[in-house]
């Protein structure tokens, strides 16, 4: 019996999706996590692994059953690194109590003493205001190449930052599907947002 399209997998759908996880696709979530561990403080993707496969079986994720499984998993180990890196970069953010004392020089610069540019307050709103956007967008991107793995694969790498050939290796796609993906991926860009394309 085939899932409905969109729904979430059951627990028993889990364990078994894990279990028929094949050797080949074992070795591709072991190469996802190992490009997503800088910063988490995890030294072994199986860690970033089990943490992803955990989530999914307590339920705290769900496995939406028309993607598939290890795409899913892929997705599922980037968005607890990056919140892990997110919650440490939140840490170094000044508190209340690192305010400066009537004995500290008047005429330092605030940012210099109490953080980084990145949490003035103009810069905030305007890169909260850019995040919005690129959120909408990769949003309307993913649905739109929702149903096509190979594209998703190369989207993923995109939004990593790496190159074509580690792109090939971690999807299993040869040279041509991949140009093959790259080329029906520009045709998707060019239909969901045209006149953006710069010259």
């Amino acid at each position: 019996m085939t899932p409905a399209q969109g729904a979430k997998a059951t627990f028993d759908q889990l364990s078994e999706a894990i279990e028929s996880v094949s050797d080949a696709d074992w070795l591709r979530l072991q190469k996802v996590a190992q490009s997503h561990l800088w910063g988490t403080g995890l030294s072994d993707p199986q860690d970033l692994i089990n943490e992803a496969l955990a989530r999914f079986l307590k339920g705290k994720r769900s496995w939406p059953t028309d993607i598939p499984f290890v795409l899913c998993v892929s997705y599922a180990m980037k968005s607890i690194a990056d919140g892990v890196r997110n919650l440490s970069e939140r840490k170094e953010e000044i508190l209340a109590g690192d305010m400066a004392s009537e004995e500290d020089d008047c005429d330092t610069d605030p940012m210099e003493r109490f953080g980084d540019s990145r949490f003035a307050p103009d810069d905030l709103i305007e890169n909260e205001d850019a995040r919005k956007i690129a959120e909408k967008d990769l949003a309307t991107i993913n649905q739109y190449f929702k149903d096509d793995s190979e594209v998703t694969w190369i989207l993923m790498g995109i939004e990593d930052g790496l190159p074509a050939s580690d792109i090939q290796t971690l999807s299993g796609m040869t040279q041509t599907q991949y140009e093959t993906s790259r080329k029906r991926l520009r045709r998707g860009l060019e239909k969901l947002f045209p006149g953006r394309r710069k010259p």
